[in-house]
Protein backbone atom coordinates (compact mmCIF):
# COMPACT_ATOMS: atom_id res chain seq x y z
CA UNK A 1 0.00 0.00 0.00
CA UNK A 2 1.49 3.31 -0.98
CA UNK A 3 1.63 5.75 1.85
CA UNK A 4 3.16 9.23 3.21
CA UNK A 5 6.21 10.59 5.34
CA UNK A 6 8.14 8.72 4.12
CA UNK A 7 4.45 9.08 2.93
CA UNK A 8 4.42 5.64 1.33
CA UNK A 9 4.89 3.95 4.71
CA UNK A 10 2.50 5.88 6.91
CA UNK A 11 -0.44 7.22 4.89
CA UNK A 12 -3.02 4.54 4.18
CA UNK A 13 -5.96 4.22 1.84
CA UNK A 14 -8.17 6.44 4.00
CA UNK A 15 -5.64 9.25 3.82
CA UNK A 16 -5.30 9.02 0.05
CA UNK A 17 -9.06 8.85 -0.42
CA UNK A 18 -9.58 11.78 1.95
CA UNK A 19 -7.14 13.94 0.01
CA UNK A 20 -8.81 13.05 -3.30
CA UNK A 21 -12.24 14.04 -1.95
CA UNK A 22 -10.76 17.12 -0.28
CA UNK A 23 -9.24 18.25 -3.58
CA UNK A 24 -12.51 17.70 -5.45
CA UNK A 25 -14.39 19.77 -2.87
CA UNK A 26 -11.86 22.59 -2.56
CA UNK A 27 -11.19 22.84 -6.29
CA UNK A 28 -14.93 23.28 -6.76
CA UNK A 29 -15.69 25.58 -3.83
CA UNK A 30 -12.53 27.68 -3.41
CA UNK A 31 -13.11 31.06 -5.08
CA UNK A 32 -10.65 32.86 -7.32
CA UNK A 33 -7.01 32.97 -6.35
CA UNK A 34 -7.51 30.55 -3.44
CA UNK A 35 -7.40 27.70 -5.93
CA UNK A 36 -3.67 28.44 -6.32
CA UNK A 37 -3.18 27.19 -2.77
CA UNK A 38 -5.19 24.06 -3.56
CA UNK A 39 -2.98 23.38 -6.58
CA UNK A 40 0.15 23.94 -4.51
CA UNK A 41 -0.99 21.40 -1.93
CA UNK A 42 -1.94 18.97 -4.71
CA UNK A 43 1.54 19.28 -6.23
CA UNK A 44 3.19 18.73 -2.83
CA UNK A 45 1.01 15.69 -2.09
CA UNK A 46 1.69 14.15 -5.49
CA UNK A 47 5.43 14.73 -5.18
CA UNK A 48 5.53 13.13 -1.72
CA UNK A 49 3.42 10.11 -2.66
CA UNK A 50 4.58 9.36 -6.19
CA UNK A 51 7.70 11.45 -6.68
CA UNK A 52 7.76 14.13 -9.35
CA UNK A 53 6.64 11.77 -12.11
CA UNK A 54 3.04 12.98 -12.21
CA UNK A 55 3.98 16.64 -11.75
CA UNK A 56 6.41 16.51 -14.67
CA UNK A 57 3.86 15.19 -17.15
CA UNK A 58 3.79 18.03 -19.65
CA UNK A 59 0.47 16.96 -21.17
CA UNK A 60 -1.29 17.82 -17.91
CA UNK A 61 -0.02 21.38 -18.03
CA UNK A 62 -0.62 21.61 -21.78
CA UNK A 63 -4.27 20.72 -21.13
CA UNK A 64 -4.50 23.41 -18.45
CA UNK A 65 -2.90 25.96 -20.78
CA UNK A 66 -5.35 25.06 -23.56
CA UNK A 67 -8.29 25.75 -21.22
CA UNK A 68 -6.80 29.15 -20.42
CA UNK A 69 -6.15 29.93 -24.08
CA UNK A 70 -9.66 29.02 -25.24
CA UNK A 71 -11.49 31.00 -22.56
CA UNK A 72 -9.40 34.10 -23.26
CA UNK A 73 -11.25 34.50 -26.57
CA UNK A 74 -14.83 33.67 -25.60
CA UNK A 75 -15.80 36.81 -23.68
CA UNK A 76 -16.08 40.42 -24.76
CA UNK A 77 -12.71 41.51 -26.12
CA UNK A 78 -11.18 44.39 -24.20
CA UNK A 79 -7.45 43.65 -24.56
CA UNK A 80 -5.33 43.43 -27.70
CA UNK A 81 -2.09 41.47 -27.68
CA UNK A 82 -0.07 41.13 -30.89
CA UNK A 83 -3.13 42.22 -32.82
CA UNK A 84 -5.38 39.58 -31.25
CA UNK A 85 -8.44 40.63 -29.32
CA UNK A 86 -8.68 38.92 -25.94
CA UNK A 87 -10.87 39.23 -22.89
CA UNK A 88 -9.47 40.04 -19.46
CA UNK A 89 -12.55 38.50 -17.86
CA UNK A 90 -12.17 35.37 -19.97
CA UNK A 91 -8.48 35.15 -19.09
CA UNK A 92 -9.09 35.16 -15.35
CA UNK A 93 -12.04 32.79 -15.67
CA UNK A 94 -9.93 30.43 -17.74
CA UNK A 95 -6.99 30.65 -15.36
CA UNK A 96 -9.06 29.54 -12.38
CA UNK A 97 -10.73 26.80 -14.45
CA UNK A 98 -7.33 25.54 -15.61
CA UNK A 99 -5.93 25.46 -12.08
CA UNK A 100 -8.99 23.61 -10.79
CA UNK A 101 -8.74 21.02 -13.58
CA UNK A 102 -5.00 20.58 -13.04
CA UNK A 103 -5.47 20.06 -9.29
CA UNK A 104 -8.14 17.38 -9.73
CA UNK A 105 -6.31 15.59 -12.55
CA UNK A 106 -3.02 15.56 -10.66
CA UNK A 107 -4.48 14.10 -7.46
CA UNK A 108 -6.63 11.59 -9.38
CA UNK A 109 -3.58 10.34 -11.28
CA UNK A 110 -1.62 10.06 -8.03
CA UNK A 111 -4.46 8.14 -6.39
CA UNK A 112 -4.70 5.80 -9.36
CA UNK A 113 -0.97 5.11 -9.29
CA UNK A 114 -0.61 4.49 -5.54
CA UNK A 115 -3.76 2.69 -4.34
CA UNK A 116 -3.97 -1.06 -5.15
CA UNK A 117 -7.22 -2.52 -6.47
CA UNK A 118 -7.50 -4.95 -3.56
CA UNK A 119 -7.44 -2.09 -1.05
CA UNK A 120 -10.42 -0.43 -2.73
CA UNK A 121 -12.24 -3.76 -2.74
CA UNK A 122 -11.62 -4.27 0.98
CA UNK A 123 -12.73 -0.71 1.75
CA UNK A 124 -16.10 -1.16 0.02
CA UNK A 125 -16.54 -4.58 1.62
CA UNK A 126 -16.37 -2.83 4.97
CA UNK A 127 -19.33 -0.71 3.82
CA UNK A 128 -21.27 -3.77 2.65
CA UNK A 129 -20.68 -2.99 -1.05
CA UNK A 130 -19.08 -6.18 -2.27
CA UNK A 131 -17.87 -6.07 -5.85
CA UNK A 132 -18.11 -2.27 -6.15
CA UNK A 133 -14.68 -1.64 -4.66
CA UNK A 134 -13.04 -4.02 -7.13
CA UNK A 135 -14.76 -2.29 -10.06
CA UNK A 136 -13.80 1.18 -8.80
CA UNK A 137 -10.25 0.04 -8.12
CA UNK A 138 -9.88 -1.38 -11.62
CA UNK A 139 -11.31 1.84 -13.10
CA UNK A 140 -8.77 4.00 -11.24
CA UNK A 141 -5.98 1.56 -12.08
CA UNK A 142 -6.87 1.91 -15.75
CA UNK A 143 -6.24 5.67 -15.86
CA UNK A 144 -2.42 5.46 -16.17
CA UNK A 145 -2.78 2.58 -18.63
CA UNK A 146 -5.16 4.52 -20.88
CA UNK A 147 -2.79 7.48 -20.84
CA UNK A 148 0.26 5.35 -21.66
CA UNK A 149 -1.61 3.44 -24.37
CA UNK A 150 -2.76 6.70 -25.95
CA UNK A 151 0.77 8.14 -25.90
CA UNK A 152 2.36 5.01 -27.37
CA UNK A 153 -0.28 4.63 -30.09
CA UNK A 154 -0.14 8.32 -31.02
CA UNK A 155 3.66 8.35 -31.23
CA UNK A 156 3.72 5.13 -33.26
CA UNK A 157 1.19 6.46 -35.77
CA UNK A 158 2.91 9.85 -35.96
CA UNK A 159 6.34 8.32 -36.63
CA UNK A 160 4.83 6.24 -39.42
CA UNK A 161 3.22 9.29 -40.99
CA UNK A 162 -0.28 8.19 -40.09
CA UNK A 163 -1.58 11.75 -39.70
CA UNK A 164 -0.21 13.18 -42.94
CA UNK A 165 -3.23 12.01 -44.93
CA UNK A 166 -6.65 10.58 -44.11
CA UNK A 167 -6.50 12.17 -40.68
CA UNK A 168 -10.06 11.24 -39.77
CA UNK A 169 -9.37 7.57 -40.45
CA UNK A 170 -6.14 7.84 -38.47
CA UNK A 171 -8.02 9.26 -35.50
CA UNK A 172 -10.55 6.43 -35.69
CA UNK A 173 -7.74 3.88 -35.71
CA UNK A 174 -6.10 5.63 -32.77
CA UNK A 175 -9.34 5.50 -30.78
CA UNK A 176 -9.85 1.81 -31.57
CA UNK A 177 -6.26 1.06 -30.49
CA UNK A 178 -6.71 2.89 -27.18
CA UNK A 179 -10.01 1.16 -26.40
CA UNK A 180 -8.69 -2.28 -27.37
CA UNK A 181 -5.53 -1.84 -25.31
CA UNK A 182 -7.48 -0.64 -22.29
CA UNK A 183 -9.94 -3.55 -22.48
CA UNK A 184 -7.07 -6.01 -22.78
CA UNK A 185 -5.36 -4.56 -19.70
CA UNK A 186 -8.61 -4.68 -17.73
CA UNK A 187 -9.08 -8.32 -18.69
CA UNK A 188 -5.50 -9.05 -17.57
CA UNK A 189 -6.21 -7.50 -14.16
CA UNK A 190 -9.32 -9.64 -13.69
CA UNK A 191 -7.48 -12.79 -14.84
CA UNK A 192 -4.61 -12.10 -12.45
CA UNK A 193 -7.06 -11.59 -9.59
CA UNK A 194 -8.87 -14.84 -10.38
CA UNK A 195 -5.54 -16.70 -10.55
CA UNK A 196 -4.87 -15.55 -7.00
CA UNK A 197 -8.29 -16.81 -5.86
CA UNK A 198 -9.60 -13.26 -5.50
CA UNK A 199 -13.40 -13.14 -5.61
CA UNK A 200 -14.99 -9.66 -5.47
CA UNK A 201 -18.29 -11.21 -4.36
CA UNK A 202 -16.83 -12.85 -1.27
CA UNK A 203 -14.80 -11.60 1.66
CA UNK A 204 -11.18 -10.78 0.82
CA UNK A 205 -9.58 -10.08 4.16
CA UNK A 206 -10.12 -7.67 6.99
CA UNK A 207 -11.81 -4.34 6.18
CA UNK A 208 -9.43 -1.42 5.72
CA UNK A 209 -9.40 0.70 8.85
CA UNK A 210 -7.92 4.20 9.12
CA UNK A 211 -4.56 4.38 10.86
CA UNK A 212 -3.84 7.03 13.53
CA UNK A 213 -1.83 8.90 10.90
CA UNK A 214 -4.82 8.78 8.53
CA UNK A 215 -7.09 10.27 11.20
CA UNK A 216 -4.60 13.02 12.02
CA UNK A 217 -4.15 13.75 8.32
CA UNK A 218 -7.92 13.96 7.78
CA UNK A 219 -8.26 16.33 10.74
CA UNK A 220 -5.57 18.57 9.23
CA UNK A 221 -7.34 18.50 5.85
CA UNK A 222 -10.65 19.54 7.41
CA UNK A 223 -8.97 22.37 9.32
CA UNK A 224 -7.03 23.62 6.30
CA UNK A 225 -10.08 23.35 4.05
CA UNK A 226 -12.26 25.38 6.40
CA UNK A 227 -9.48 27.95 6.76
CA UNK A 228 -9.16 28.33 2.99
CA UNK A 229 -12.90 28.77 2.51
CA UNK A 230 -13.24 31.19 5.44
CA UNK A 231 -10.12 33.23 4.65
Amino acid sequence: MAALGNPRRTLGLWGHLAFLLWTLALATLAPGAKVILVLGLAVAFSALCAGWREVRRWRLWLFAASVLLVTSFVREKDLYLLGLGTSAEGFWLGLWMALRAASIALVANTFAGTVPVVEMARLCEGWGLRGLGFAVGVAFNMLPTIRETAEEAFNAMRLRGGFKCHRLEALKMLLVTIVAGSLRHGDEIVSAAEARAFNPESGNGEPVRPTPFDLAFIAVLVTVGLAILAW
